[in-house]
């Protein structure tokens, strides 16, 4: 969808709908509204359809005008009561209002900037969470489809409408708002497409083009080199699959900040997950083509960066791998040493994430960074916790998470604080190794993290966070249809844009 200013008078405003935004039971329009009610659309304020809407979260009315007027259409969206008013708020009934005009079959939509009027946050962050959250709510995955296929995606376009013209400010929020959709649907294409199709080395080959389009540095660690260099957890990961794995490290790197410690974001990218030796369940097996949520959450990040421009140096690292049962697959009871010369006792190998992620935290130390920032879908038990709309957070830095939990808020990715107290080690004790991989089945989400702890020295800053219940959606959010969320490319945006800013004590 093409996003266009269109600078006008509002009597010579064009489009084939427009949208406006209705608070719950109101005890009048918000003051754009208002005023196009007074000037333009006293067509509307005769007919029973205004006053039915009610403004209810999730409800949209279509009100139809005379012919001869330049707009025929209104598309009403509510928000729900004004005082519970928020940003989620905000992005879904976007959402709703495109899904709208998409079913009317609509080529052009207007919104006009005065719709955004008398709503308690600034013009720009309002005008941005619109564009985010519409236009992902109009996200689809059809590319492997061959029949019942629509052949145009409506509307085509969406006409920003202004009787002024916008300041430059205003004028950066379609650009940089259209690159947080692209990273976050090319986040949903890649959790989403099948696990024949997204490989490790098809990750290699995103992150190749990603490097190429943007001018990211790239490296490439393949099984060979990283036998050399030690990363002796991630390959017992991938020695039961016929599938090359690899470790993807991206560099950002603007003008001037070569020197800075660069903030390193590491996700978990296991392509396809049987649980190797320890196999899953058959049923739902399927979904753990899923389980490359979080390196695919990287790449997204790393899209915006580069349409972006953002001016911090940040590294991305991919341990990208199968989990597989095959005859050279690790096993329960195999003691690994990991690429931190620590050693792990395997009690299963369903525990796979972990023993990929520790080796990439400890090839991320070797940047000497300011902070450590790993997402991975890493256990069920989080989904037991926090269920699927929130993501578990832990870390060594209380400042740092805070921040995390409020980022989360801002941009609709709820993250909730798990403890990593020292007691929770006792779960993982070995009597043969300096540690195993999993304990028993209490405070699962809690020991992934204090496994993973262990490989990060206190004094660097790490944040984890564990997406197993938000990377997909088993039903139709406002802004993610089933599927795949694309949860967490927008923490990591915002905490690059952000950084150094944040406190992190």
């Amino acid at each position: 969808m093409q996003v266009e200013w269109q600078v006008a008078s509002v009597s010579e405003w064009r489009a084939e709908a427009l949208i406006f935004y209705v608070f719950e039971n109101a005890s009048e329009p918000l003051p754009g509204f208002k005023r196009w009610l007074q000037e333009n659309g006293t067509w509307l304020t005769q007919s029973a359809a205004l006053r039915d809407f009610r403004g209810k979260f999730k409800d949209a009315a279509v009100c139809y005008g005379p012919s001869e007027t330049p707009v025929t259409r209104l598309v009403l969206v509510g928000l729900g009561p004004e005082d519970k008013f928020d940003l989620d708020k905000l992005r879904g009934a976007s959402a709703v209002g495109l899904r709208k005009c998409r079913e009317l079959k609509l080529s052009a939509a207007g919104i006009p900037l005065s719709a955004l009027a008398g709503l308690s946050c600034e013009a720009a962050v309002a005008l941005a969470e619109v564009l985010i959250g519409g236009m992902l709510g109009l996200y689809r995955f059809d590319a492997l489809k061959t029949r019942d296929l629509d052949p145009a995606d409506y509307p085509e376009r969406l006409l920003l409408l202004s009787e002024d013209e916008p300041d430059e400010i205003l004028r950066q929020v379609p650009p940089s708002a259209e690159a947080v959709v692209s990273g976050i649907t090319l986040a949903r294409d890649l959790t989403t497409a099948p696990a024949n199709q997204v490989t490790p080395g098809f990750f290699v080959t995103t992150a190749r083009e990603l490097a190429e389009t943007h001018g990211f540095r790239l490296q490439i660690i393949d099984m060979i080199m990283a036998q050399e260099l030690g990363m002796r957890s991630f390959l017992a990961v991938a020695q039961g699959s016929q599938e090359p794995a690899a470790v993807i490290v991206l560099e950002h790197v603007p003008p001037g900040t070569e020197a800075d410690p660069p903030l390193v974001f590491v996700g978990k990218g296991i392509t396809f997950d049987t649980g190797g030796i320890s196999l899953k369940p058959a049923d739902k097996m399927e979904m753990m083509k899923h389980d490359m949520a979080g390196a695919a959450a990287v790449l997204g990040a790393f899209e915006i960066l580069g349409r972006t421009r953002i001016q911090r140096r940040v590294v991305g690292i991919l341990p990208c791998t199968e989990n597989m049962p095959g005859g050279k697959a690790f096993k329960p009871g195999d003691v690994i040493q990991s690429l931190a010369n620590l050693t792990i006792e395997v009690i299963s190998t369903d525990a796979e994430g972990r023993m990929i992620l520790c080796d990439a935290l400890a090839y991320a130390v070797t940047f000497q960074p300011a902070a450590i920032f790993d997402l991975a879908t890493l256990t069920g038990a989080c989904i037991v916790a926090l269920g699927h709309q929130v993501a578990g957070v832990m870390g060594n830095r209380e400042g740092l998470i805070e921040h995390i939990r409020e980022i989360g808020l801002q941009v609709g990715e709820r993250v909730w604080p798990l403890p990593l107290w020292d007691h929770y080690f006792e779960s993982i004790k070995s009597d043969i190794a300096d540690f195993k991989n999993v304990g028993d089945r209490s405070a699962g989400t809690i020991i992934g993290g204090v496994f993973l702890k262990q490989f990060v020295p206190d004094h660097i800053p790490w944040i984890h966070l564990d997406i197993a219940g938000t990377a997909w959606t088993d039903k139709d959010l406002l802004t993610a249809p089933k599927g795949a969320t694309g949860f967490g490319v927008r923490i990591m945006v915002e905490l690059a844009r952000r950084w150094p800013d944040l406190r992190v004590e």
